[in-house]
């Protein structure tokens, strides 16, 4: 079904044309019936044009024809009535339900509720994780509702959001025990990360201000924590019953940055993570275990013999998938080498992502072998359902992609701090090995790829696919809720000194 077909308006029309065209007596009356059931056709086939052209401003016209067949069919309805092809009941009913019809219409643009998700670019999880929630949200409710993705260390501060994923980058990669030592100390003493909040409060407000002005957003998510105590605040200033949801992408080691801020709900990924929260005495009340929101596209099947054949592999091999992201390239040689060594010659998926300099590399050390290199695909989903076991490192993002496909893992780096979570995870309920070194990758890779029946009975059990699904509902049931009031927006927000 087209996103379209989901929205409220449209559904309604459809209904309409049903019920209507259910009761005529074509036989008796066919010409009218004719024309009744044109005038329907020209209803649904601009009202969906129009939904089509919502996002770029060019649906008027289609809007415009959809009523003027609205016109004509309630013309046809008196003629109907006249010449009695529809009894007083159903004449009755018809008219409520295009009257009904008219009005939303007529107000769809006034009645789309607005949500807008706060992401970053710093780590794939946060951006992942928002993309989700906003594909599912059109998938369950259609044009019902406009989503947009802010970047909101780009909106403060392009200069620092560019040093800050540089630092990211490079110590994550190259140091990680200083990205560590940062991480851990800052999420040791609230006060840090409170204190970068108050002095970035004078800056940020103009912009947050402009952005809300902007948007009017009846809802607000995050899924990027930073940023959310300045938010949080400059938001509930700015709006009667503001809501704020922030979407934890670590899981169970997670960090306090998720919790300085007034946020209204949080959205955790498992048992384990809300157990951390409350121990950070955040209000159960306010705790969702929803799970981690990955893309609409692991919930769909795939002809496994389809996707190998197209890239040249052999479906009846074991085939791996392996992710050399966050590490040098002499390890990811190391841990190809292995794979291509292995007794049972399996097919090597290797994805470089947006790393020009990997994919050539890897290229040349995969020659004459069961391997096919790609450099960024939009395939992710496809090629993990693919696969028979993940090699990767311990990203959010990806190890709860490849629990949501039910395929074990085998980890081969960590970044310190945000990851580690995902690694316990893995290990409480078995779901992968995770290789301490080099040394031990041959054995771990072995002991994956032997017991793949007892890997997928764990991940059956822990595979939450419908994730960003749940989201999107638990998003829907806020906004529908009668308590929820229209927005009130203020003109002026003081700049107070936070406390």
């Amino acid at each position: 079904m087209f996103e379209f077909q989901k929205t409220k308006v449209y559904q309604e029309a459809i209904k309409l044309i049903a019920d209507l065209t259910d009761n005529l007596d074509r036989e008796h009356n066919p010409i009218l019936c004719k024309k009744i059931e044109e005038e329907s056709f020209s209803i649904t086939s601009n009202l969906a044009k129009g939904l089509l052209n919502i996002n770029s401003g060019n649906e008027n016209s289609y809007m415009n024809k959809c009523t003027e067949s609205m016109m004509g069919l309630s013309a046809l309805i008196d003629v109907a009535k006249e010449y009695k092809e529809l009894n007083p009941k159903q004449i009755t009913k018809l008219s409520k339900a295009l009257a009904s019809l008219k009005d939303h219409l007529s107000n769809f643009k006034k009645r789309q509720k607005r949500i807008l998700i706060l992401s970053g670019t710093v780590g794939q999880g946060h951006m992942s994780a928002a993309n989700a929630i906003k594909d599912a949200i059109h998938h369950c409710y259609g044009y019902d509702y406009t989503v947009e993705i802010v970047d909101i260390m780009e909106l403060i501060s392009s200069t620092m959001n560019s040093i800050t994923k540089t630092y990211y980058d490079s110590t994550t990669k190259y140091a990680p025990s200083l990205y560590k030592l940062w991480h851990e100390n800052a999420g040791k003493n609230n006060q840090v990360m409170k204190l970068l909040n108050q002095v970035t409060y004078p800056f940020a407000l103009t912009k947050i201000k402009k952005l809300l002005e902007d948007k009017k957003p009846d809802i607000i998510v995050s899924t990027f924590p930073i940023w959310d105590y300045i938010v949080a605040d400059i938001w509930k200033k700015s709006r009667k019953d503001a809501k704020l949801i922030s979407v934890i992408t670590d899981s169970i080691k997670i960090h306090n940055v998720y919790t300085l801020g007034e946020i209204d709900f949080h959205i955790v990924a498992n048992k384990e993570s809300k157990q951390t929260l409350l121990n950070m005495d955040v209000n159960e009340n306010k705790i969702k275990v929803l799970g981690f929101p990955v893309k609409l596209a692991f919930q769909k099947t795939i002809n496994r013999e389809d996707v190998l054949t197209s890239l040249g592999l052999n479906p009846k091999k074991l085939t791996v998938l392996f992710l050399p992201t966050a590490q040098s390239y002499r390890k990811n040689q190391q841990i190809v080498q292995t794979i291509i060594k292995d007794k049972r010659n399996p097919n090597i998926i290797i994805i470089t992502g947006r790393d020009s300099k990997n994919k050539p590399r890897l290229e040349k050390l995969t020659e004459n072998t069961n391997a096919k290199v790609i450099g960024w695909t939009e395939k992710m989903a496809e090629f993990i359902k693919a696969s028979d076991l993940i090699v990767t490192k311990a990203g959010g993002a990806t190890t709860m992609e490849c629990i949501a496909a039910q395929k074990p893992m085998v980890i081969t780096s960590i970044i310190p701090g945000p990851e580690e979570g995902n690694v316990e995870f893995i290990k409480t309920y078995n779901l992968g090995r995770v290789s301490e070194s080099m040394e031990s990758f041959a054995e771990d890779f072995n002991y994956v790829a032997s017991n793949l029946k007892m890997f997928a009975k764990n991940l059956k059990e822990a595979s939450n696919p419908d994730a960003s699904i749940k989201i999107a509902e638990f998003i829907n049931d806020l906004l529908e809720a009668e308590s929820y009031e229209a927005p009130i927006y203020r003109r002026e927000i003081e700049i107070k000194t936070l406390s």
